[in-house]
Order: C-alpha cells, then sequence, then structure tokens
C-alpha cells in the first residue's frame, strides 16, 4: 500500500479530509470534548451525535446540545436522525449549519429508542423511504449530504447493494456502511466481504467502511480486501483516541507520534466535561471513559472502582496522585 504522506487523508466534494479514519458517531460519547480530543490525535472527518429532526424542526433547546462544537474539528458532519421528511427540510432550512462540512443522514443505528420511531435502521426496510428522506434534505441543503447504513434490517434479506446503488445514483456525498445488520446490534463480527461488494459495485463512488476495526493491521487488512476509501472507528476510539495517530501512520511512517499521558488526557477530558455540563455532572460522565483510560494502567480493580466515587475534578487528580498514573 502507498505510505507518501500525500495519500494520508481524501477529498470528498471538494472538502480536504485531513486523514481516511473518520470517527463514528456514538451516542452518550462523541460530544465536541471527545471529538476535539480525537482530532488532536489526527482523526479525519468528525460526526456529532444523533440530533433528532423531530426535536430540531422544533427548536427544542436541549437538543443544540448535541449540535456544539470547537472551531478546529472542521471538517464535522451534523448527524441527523428520523423519518419524517418535512421534518428534515424544517431542520435544515431554518437552523444556522454553515459550520457544518455535511450532512450526515442516520439510516443504520439499531438501538430501539430510535428504531421504534422509524429512524435509523428501520429505513432499511424501505428503500423508497430512504430517498425520498435523501431527496428531501438535499433540496434544503446548502452543503453535502450522505448516508450512514447497514448491510440491512435482518440476516438474510439482501439487498444491500441495491440499496447503496441507490443512494449514490439520488446524488449522496458518500456513504458509510457498518458491516453489521441492525438485528444484530454489535454481536458477531462484521461483514467486510459484504462492504467489498458494495464498494465493488459503486466503483469510484466513496465509500467508507465501518466495524470492528481496533488495530492498525485490521486497518491494513480491510483496506486492502475491500477496497474502501476512508474507515469509520468508533468503540476502539474510546478510551483510545491516540489510536488515529497509530492507524494514520498506514499511510504517513514519518508521523510524529504524540507522547500518551493517561494523566495529562484524563484531566484534559474532564475539564472539557466539566465545562459542558457542570462540574458534578461532568466528572459522573467522566467515569466511563475514566475507566477506559485506567485499563492502560497496571491498576488493579480494587484501585480503579476507587475512581467511580470521586465527585469532583480535584477528587480525580488526588487519586491520580496517590496511585503515581503518569
Amino acid at each position: 500500500m502507498d505510505k507518501s504522506t500525500k495519500n494520508i487523508g481524501l477529498s470528498i466534494s471538494n472538502i480536504d479530509i485531513p486523514s481516511k479514519f473518520f470517527l463514528a458517531p456514538m451516542a452518550g460519547y462523541t460530544d465536541h470534548v471527545f471529538r476535539s480530543l480525537c482530532r488532536d490525535f489526527g482523526a479525519g472527518l468528525l460526526v456529532t451525535e444523533l440530533v433528532s429532526v423531530a426535536a430540531l424542526s422544533r427548536k427544542i433547546s436541549r437538543t443544540y446540545r448535541y449540535m456544539q462544537y470547537q472551531e478546529k474539528e472542521k471538517p464535522l458532519s451534523l448527524q441527523l436522525f428520523g423519518d419524517n421528511e418535512d421534518e428534515y427540510k424544517k431542520s435544515i432550512e431554518e437552523n444556522d449549519l454553515s459550520f457544518y462540512s455535511f450532512i450526515d443522514i442516520n439510516m443504520g443505528c439499531p438501538t430501539k429508542k430510535v428504531v421504534k420511531n422509524g429512524g435509523g435502521s428501520a429505513l432499511l426496510t424501505d428503500t423508497d423511504k430512504m430517498i425520498s428522506i435523501l431527496k428531501a434534505a438535499k433540496s434544503a441543503s446548502k452543503i453535502p449530504v450522505s448516508v450512514k447504513i447497514r448491510l440491512g434490517y435482518s440476516r438474510g434479506e439482501g439487498g444491500y447493494i441495491e440499496r447503496a446503488l441507490a443512494l449514490k445514483e439520488e446524488g449522496c456525498a458518500f456513504i458509510s456502511v457498518h458491516g453489521r445488520y441492525a438485528t444484530d446490534m454489535y454481536r458477531g463480527t462484521a461483514d467486510w466481504d459484504s462492504i467489498a461488494e458494495i464498494k465493488q459495485a459503486l466503483g469510484d463512488f466513496i465509500v467508507i467502511g465501518n466495524g470492528d476495526i481496533k488495530t492498525k493491521e485490521e486497518a491494513l487488512k480491510a483496506f486492502e480486501t475491500s477496497k474502501v476509501d476512508g474507515i469509520m472507528v468508533g468503540r476502539a476510539a474510546v478510551g483510545c483516541p491516540w489510536i488515529f495517530q497509530e492507524l494514520n501512520s498506514i499511510f504517513d511512517e514519518s508521523i510524529n507520534y504524540k507522547k500518551i499521558s493517561i494523566r495529562d488526557l484524563t484531566i484534559k477530558h474532564l475539564k472539557g466535561c466539566a465545562e459542558l455540563y457542570g462540574e458534578t455532572s461532568g466528572v459522573h460522565f467522566m467515569r466511563k471513559f475514566v475507566m477506559k483510560y485506567l485499563g492502560y494502567t497496571d491498576l488493579d480493580k480494587n484501585k480503579k472502582v476507587e475512581f467511580m466515587q470521586c465527585e469532583s475534578i480535584n477528587d480525580v487528580i488526588k487519586l491520580l496522585d496517590k496511585f503515581n498514573i503518569n
């Protein structure tokens, strides 16, 4: 594989993206604090948490929290979900979305909260509806519109190539494909062979693959076997935002690796969450990340549990110092 620096990123709809490795949208994780950390380590396109068009079209105030961003996040994609074409149009037309580089329509989320209202992967059961929503969003948007999908709703149903071709033909900017079906949730392993079939069928059209990429070796294999244009990384980045600099080295061996300090990274992340959510809520929110970060230390389980009792930033710092976490 060509490892020249000029190939580390890619261009989509005349928008330059600094890396072929995108950060997947993850509800409850990919707020602007975490996204910015990932960008610091070389992530390509960043994507917001899922934003409901039902709420955004009604300008429900709490919805805008999911849309907050920092300047350094550009290029950033706004992830929308829902099943009502008029709500997509109203959300796009009546809100200032000029900072975002793309609008991404989620047609792949398998969670009950999203699916029961007809959004996310529920749309995979009705290709005409998928296209109708894409048309509605495109008609209202001044920025490119992409779509995130899974292979389908249930295993054995087929049709994933036809759905992908329909999105391409309707002028979708690019598609991201998670190599599972909705009913799989996150069980089993991602089917990169099917992702490869989609990429082959779509030719030069941009396809981003997603699913189970946790190491540089897995990413390299996925690129070589599927020929996708980029890879979206989700769960593997949680507690390990530096994964992006490791993955980028596939294309640029001269990357100057940033030194990883679990202590400094935890405090930086914690302070960002405290600013976003308030100190107590931010510390509570950070617990899932702290446990992931501590997984890269030699602390035993009992010592890690002490961090779950913290109520303030100082509480966390005291424990980091107590256990000599660097």
